[in-house]
């Protein structure tokens, strides 16, 4: 199966279909390999599959040359390694709402109407459980710490971190958009 392909055409239904028959075997490796809890394991395991998504999305990623599970099983073998590392140093994460200050300072008010029809248009490509998560917070006005719990998150840092990372994919995925319409 061309995965790269399959993710190009129809992410979100892709992207649930290796969530779900992936999950279990990667949280149960992440586990035994790595001794990690079961919400650090989850947490590997989805931010694996956005950086998964990511690579594809961004064309860091042409050719699948093993099975998506290696890949997948390699990047989150990688995201252990990085938060092994951040365990040993004191990490600050940055609780800024980025996209909001990037949008006000490349949109022009007159345009708003067609701004906010790319930034639909983006949230729909961003795909799970960023989007879920962004909605929660943004618009359901979801505390951090409840975030936490929905998404059984460790602690609300990694809530926090986790809000940044997927408000730095929707901003790329935003001016992606926003970049190819003005370029035609």
């Amino acid at each position: 199966m061309d995965w790269i392909k399959k993710i190009k055409d129809n992410p979100n239904s892709s992207l649930e279909e290796i969530y779900t028959t992936q999950r279990g075997g990667c949280i149960a490796y992440l586990q035994n390999q790595f001794q990690l809890s079961e919400e650090d394991a989850i947490e590997i395991f989805q931010l694996s599959v956005i950086v998964l998504y990511d690579n594809i999305t961004n064309d860091k990623l042409q050719t699948l040359n093993v099975q998506l599970k290696s890949y997948l099983f390699g990047i989150a073998k990688n995201k252990c390694y990085e938060l092994f590392k951040k365990k040993k140093k004191e990490i600050t994460t940055y609780d800024n709402d980025l996209l909001n200050l990037y949008l006000a300072d490349e949109i022009d008010s007159d345009d708003s109407a067609e701004q906010l029809q790319l930034l639909v248009k983006s949230l729909d490509d961003l795909g799970q459980p960023c989007n879920e998560l962004l909605q929660l917070f943004y618009y359901q006005n979801k505390k951090i710490d409840e975030i936490a719990d929905t998404f059984h998150y460790k602690n609300t840092d990694t809530a926090k971190n986790m809000k940044y990372k997927c408000l730095k994919r929707l901003q790329s995925i935003y001016f992606g958009h926003y970049n190819k319409k003005n370029t035609h």
